[in-house]
């Protein structure tokens, strides 16, 4: 064989061994220029990246204030502030207890149909009769709920009692405990004005002790003494009215009945916010009942001025 063949032979077996090679580096390149071209056409198609403040896109093109942002229906990427909690619209309970004293006057009729004390005494009167007293009220609040409890609890003894012409003296000695609670609903309230009415009803319970001892006259000396206790069912309306920042009206009167014929009570006062949490409060209130039952008579009214201090938390 002629070298020239030799050659043309060698130089037909490098190329037919360069093939596969070729091909396969031709395949590959063609693989990776098309998941390059698939690639390319996928970020092409998703919108540009934009800035949370002025929505400008962060590859090329114009910058874009947020007013074009909202025309293209772009995202911002921006997180939006969190907002405040919201305020629960309902209150937690609150409470007030009023120390008060009532000076109050007492004026009626107590005792049995034939052995009767009639009183007609001022609180200048009272007051040097009284041996000991104690009033307030408890009062809770939630929303326009409220629940009020009123105590009274007072000791008089009076030697000036007038007996009637059968008796000549008398030595009167009368202890009332009075528990009143209530629960109401605030139907009416003018925010802006600081103006509410509320609905009361509840329960009066009345203790009462009395002791005479009836010196003798046309009758001889005698003693009575009796105990009793009854319960009226009362109803009524309250109310509050803001004059100024500091000074407001507030009253309260209901009536009622059951365990005595009738019962009533009225309050009107004016008050004055010492401080955010404690009022004061000066007024007047009448208290009276007519209760005459099983031989027993007690028919009173109660009426005078009233003072009391409320103390918030």
């Amino acid at each position: 064989m002629s070298p020239t063949h030799k050659l043309t032979v060698r130089l037909g077996l490098l190329l037919v061994l360069m093939m596969p090679i070729s091909i396969g580096v031709q395949t590959q390149t063609l693989a990776d220029d098309s998941e390059t071209s698939e690639t390319n056409k996928a970020e092409a198609a998703k919108p540009p990246l934009v800035d949370s403040v002025t929505c400008k896109p962060l590859k090329d093109g114009p910058a874009s204030t947020a007013p074009v942002e909202a025309e293209r229906g772009c995202t911002s990427s921006a997180k939006p502030e969190s907002a405040p909690a919201a305020q629960s619209s309902t209150e937690g309970w609150r409470f007030q207890f009023a120390p008060y004293f009532w000076l109050a006057g007492l004026h009626g009729t107590t005792g049995t149909p034939n052995r009767s004390v009639q009183f007609s005494e001022s609180f200048r009167d009272i007051f040097g009769s009284l041996q000991f007293a104690l009033m307030g009220v408890f009062e809770a609040r939630k929303n326009k709920f409220v629940a009020i409890t009123d105590v009274e609890y007072v000791s008089l003894e009076d030697e000036k009692a007038t007996p009637g012409p059968l008796f000549s003296t008398v030595n009167a000695r009368v202890k009332t405990f009075i528990f009143n609670p209530e629960v109401g609903y605030r139907f009416f309230e003018d925010s802006d004005k600081g103006r509410f009415v509320e609905f009361h009803g509840g329960v009066r319970v009345w203790r009462l002790s009395t002791d005479f001892s009836f010196g003798p006259g046309i009758l001889p000396a005698t003693q009575v003494d009796g105990h009793r206790s009854w319960v009226d069912v009362v109803g009524g309306l309250a109310g509050k009215a803001t004059l100024s920042e500091k000074v407001f009206l507030t009253g309260k009167f209901d009536v009622g009945g059951g365990g005595s014929k009738f019962t009533y009570r009225i309050f009107g006062g004016l008050g004055y916010q010492v401080t955010e949490k404690i009022p004061v409060i000066f007024g007047y209130r009448v208290l009276d009942v007519d209760y005459n039952r099983d031989n027993f008579v007690y028919d009173t009214n109660q009426r005078g001025p009233i003072v009391g201090v409320g103390f918030k938390f």
